[in-house]
């Protein structure tokens, strides 16, 4: 495979705003996540369309009315749910783009820090998986922009790493889907990937294959 331009750098993905009755910013913060938590388990046990703005509410200890003064719809639920993933993924990998470490260490650290965040948070994996494309159409659109800017941000990891490196180089479009793909299978197969195996096991050990079989812990600085 030969190796394509380095990406440019692209402009950040637009954030969908979701309004609020109430103005301290604070404990929209604070409910919002108690909504969250809510929304995940019940999302999960009923299905979207089943599940009740008033299911949600009861989960988080919160009326109906209350509700309402933090979010607008059920919509805006699975958005924030959805859209706080997909912040935690960006969030791990730009820790890894701002380290101090080579690009070898770059790439390994992205994908330890990707693999970390599926398994400690299998459920809401599997809600997008399941969910995400009942999102109204416009807030679909923002959460795929926002996962294509993170695919985006390996893209240039990996093309970063392979610059200066001789003999076949591995696709960094590829290499990136790959890379932010694969790891998904920590929640899809959790029902059978962790009855023989330990955490560190199933992390560490995805990472090594992820990197080395993609070659890109070959021939880099070290």
């Amino acid at each position: 495979m030969t190796e394509m331009a380095r990406p440019a750098e692209r402009p950040a993905a637009p954030r969908r705003q979701v309004k609020a009755a109430t103005k301290d910013a604070g404990l929209v913060r604070e409910k919002r996540e108690q909504l969250i938590a809510a929304a995940i388990r019940v999302f999960i046990e009923k299905g979207f369309h089943n599940a009740t703005v008033r299911d949600i509410g009861r989960a988080a200890g919160m009326t109906q009315g209350t509700i309402y003064n933090y979010v607008r719809s059920k919509d805006d639920i699975l958005y924030l749910v959805c859209d706080r993933i997909v912040s935690e993924y960006q969030e791990e990998t730009r820790k890894a783009l701002e380290s101090g470490l080579d690009p070898a260490g770059r790439i390994r650290s992205a994908v330890h820090a990707v693999c970390e965040v599926m398994y400690q948070h299998q459920q809401e994996i599997l809600l997008i998986y399941q969910d995400s494309h009942l999102l109204e159409p416009r807030s679909l659109r923002v959460i795929l922009a926002r996962v294509e800017e993170f695919i985006g941000m390996f893209e240039t990891i990996v093309a970063q790493a392979m610059r200066d490196r001789a003999g076949p180089k591995p696709n960094s479009r590829l290499a990136a889907h790959i890379l932010t793909f694969l790891p998904v299978m920590l929640a899809l197969r959790r029902w059978s990937l962790y009855r023989n195996l330990s955490h560190e096991e199933v992390v560490d050990g995805l990472t090594d294959f992820l990197v080395k079989g993609l070659g890109l812990d070959e021939g880099l600085a070290k």
